[in-house]
């Protein structure tokens, strides 16, 4: 399984994302895990659930460009439907302190696991 870290700019704001790359993968995200740790990257994705997942994460949705098009705080058990245009998904831990903003361009860095 492979994971990526998250840049605005040059700024390093999350680190250690599993990438959700496979569909196994995105099917399950961040279910029946005892906590977030990095949080999840689910490309291709627009709609999520929270079905099974036993915290709150900070949502955040992109489109085809990594641009910001929406961030949300979904609940466990919840339901959520991405904007139009979403392709992407980011969830991640919600004490990620970066503070993302619609509009905001994200790059992403891939790497396997070490």
């Amino acid at each position: 399984m492979g994971f990526v870290d998250i840049y605005v700019g040059d700024k390093k704001v999350a680190e250690k994302v599993k990438n959700c790359s496979r569909f196994y993968q995105k099917v399950l995200g961040l279910m029946f895990v005892s906590s977030p740790k990095g949080g999840a990257f689910l490309p291709g994705v627009k709609d999520i659930h929270m079905n099974f997942v036993r915290f709150p994460l900070k949502i955040i949705w992109l489109d085809k460009d990594m641009i910001v098009l929406r961030v949300v705080r979904a609940k466990p058990w919840g339901l959520y439907n991405g904007p139009e245009g979403a392709r992407n998904v980011l969830e991640l831990p919600v004490d990620n302190q970066f503070n993302f903003q619609e509009g905001m361009q994200i790059s992403i860095k891939k790497y396997e696991r070490i």
